[in-house]
């Protein structure tokens, strides 16, 4: 593995591929063809998902630390509050979206690339693509770069992975459909401090007959707005000002506020776009270069992140010669549907809020308040916005053979507090610390902390066994039924085989060795 995988762009997308592959012991190159890093908040929403898998890696406290829990989301209509979404219902430990400015994020996954010797190289661009999907040579795919003042470069690479963004050279080059529309509704964007009632545990939607409004809080006095029908016509010469930031809140809002110290604005559009394929021979896309869509529900950078998280594993063991080459199609196996629920949610929810309709307006004012109050809707909409609910139950990869409980294969193995058989003590802990980022688990979860029912002999990679938290029984019956279950999870956290716990060793070994034994074959297609 002497030739690095080429990593195009260095945003959230490009910055965790370099990661989980530079840490899984696989050489990289990440270029960006920007000057330097962003400094604009831009993406501003860290899902509870994405903040668990940080977690793993040992990222996630210092972005909870620089961010902004919101807790709660208020949605206005009619010049009234119609609803209250309460992110308590989210299982997870972090019960919230954290709003944070995307340089921070970067910034903290440009930091943990450095610890593993990855660093973007600025002002480099990729101007041409070639593959040869027959040949047998290690590093098929070529690439031309070029850098201001040093002229083109050409570089062989085994793989190359374009996080680009929504202009992407390699999809373009590969002459992809970017399936989907445009919306026609001109946006408005500013960050800017607001003095008033707004509270800053909530995110804060205005539906009127004026369009769309949103306000989300970065911390203390600072807010994100994103508003629909700006007053003026938007201009690649102009960006909004204060003042029409403020003239279009005063028009939509019945919440006192003043604005002031805007630091950023902008005009844009929405596109709901994705691309059909994730992967042509030796290039993988992912991010904003697969699918762009509405920033409502603050879905866009949490999908490119685990889109990388879901690549990077099986890329790995495949480069090592630890996987088949068929892994490596359950990348777009896995995500494409993920892509078309997120672009079709998102627009759907763009289209509900931003209504101009009456009728439509009407019936939301009125009877949100009670569809949404119910506790079975708050907790189906705040997971899914936490994207706790993404799942791959039909993935190639997923076994069920048996399910003694509530979880399947695909599923996303819950953070459930638990007790952890470590030097022959149980310790507490929560579940997703007992998983091995960079392997799959064996996971025996046991109804007591008796004796373990299964031969563990030859038995290959990380095993835990956990019983119940002592205050948490309940749950974990649910999840895993009363006789326990075993569960060969994921690298990136999901459910891959799941079964009881009697005779797992031995389906567990048949399953691995489809799915993750040693292998000789080449992995071109």
């Amino acid at each position: 593995m002497s030739n690095p995988v080429l990593i195009v762009g260095a945003g959230p997308t490009g910055l965790t591929a370099a990661l989980e592959l530079a840490r899984l012991g696989v050489p990289v190159r990440l270029i960006d063809k920007r000057e330097a890093p962003a400094t604009t908040s831009r993406a501003i929403g860290v899902q509870a998902r994405t903040l668990e898998l940080l977690d793993q890696r040992g990222l996630a406290d210092e972005l909870v630390h620089l961010g902004n829990p919101g807790r709660y989301g208020s949605v206005y209509g009619g010049g009234k509050r119609v609803f209250h979404l309460d992110f308590a219902h989210v299982e997870s430990r972090y019960p919230y979206i954290l709003f944070v400015s995307q340089a921070e994020t970067e910034r903290v996954l440009r930091e943990a690339c450095a610890r593993h010797g990855v660093a973007p190289e600025w002002r480099t661009e990729i101007v041409g693509i070639q593959q040869d999907v027959h040949a047998h040579d290690i590093a098929p795919v070529h690439a031309v770069l070029e850098r201001p003042g040093r002229g083109l470069e050409r570089v062989a690479a085994p793989w190359i992975i374009a996080a680009e963004g929504a202009h992407s050279l390699v999809r373009t080059t590969l002459d992809l459909p970017f399936e989907g529309h445009t919306r026609t509704e001109d946006y408005a964007l500013g960050d800017l401090k607001i003095d008033g009632a707004l509270a800053d545990t909530d995110f804060h939607i205005f539906s009127s007959e004026h369009g769309f409004m949103g306000l989300f809080p970065m911390g203390g006095d600072h807010f994100r707005l994103i508003a629909s029908n700006p007053l003026s016509a938007p201009s690649k010469d102009t960006a909004p000002s204060r003042d029409e930031l403020q003239a279009i809140y005063d028009q939509r809002s019945p919440i006192p506020a003043r604005f002031h110290d805007l630091t950023w604005s902008s005009w844009f559009r929405i596109n709901s776009r994705m691309v059909p394929r994730l992967r042509i021979g030796r290039l993988f896309l992912g991010g904003d270069a697969a699918h762009i869509h509405s920033p409502a529900g603050a879905q866009g950078m949490n999908t490119g992140i685990q889109d990388m998280i879901n690549l990077c594993w099986k890329l790995a063991l495949v480069m090592r010669k630890e996987a088949p080459a068929d892994l490596l199609d359950t990348y777009e196996a896995d995500r494409l549907p993920v892509m078309r629920s997120v672009l079709s949610r998102t627009d759907s929810l763009t289209t509900t809020i931003g209504t101009e309709n009456p009728l439509v307006r009407t019936l939301f004012n009125h009877l949100g308040s009670w569809i949404v109050g119910v506790d079975l809707v708050q907790a189906s909409a705040t997971a899914t916005m936490a994207q706790l609910t993404v799942g791959y139950r039909d993935s190639p990869l997923s076994e069920n053979d048996g399910h003694p409980g509530a979880l399947r294969a695909g599923d996303r193995m819950p953070d459930l507090p638990v007790q952890q058989r470590k030097d022959g003590a149980w310790v507490q802990t929560h579940l997703h610390r007992a998983l091995d980022p960079s392997h799959p688990t064996f996971v025996l979860a046991l109804p007591n902390a008796g004796q373990c029912p299964v031969d563990l002999a030859g038995t290959d990679g990380p095993v835990v066994q956990l019983v119940p938290a002592a205050d948490d029984a309940g749950r974990f019956e649910v999840v895993f039924g009363g006789k326990g279950s075993a569960v060969l999870a994921r690298p990136d956290g999901y459910a891959g085989w799941i079964g009881p716990l009697d005779g797992a060793a031995g389906r567990v070994r048949e399953y691995r060795d489809r799915w993750f034994a040693k292998r000789h074959d080449t992995p071109a297609r």
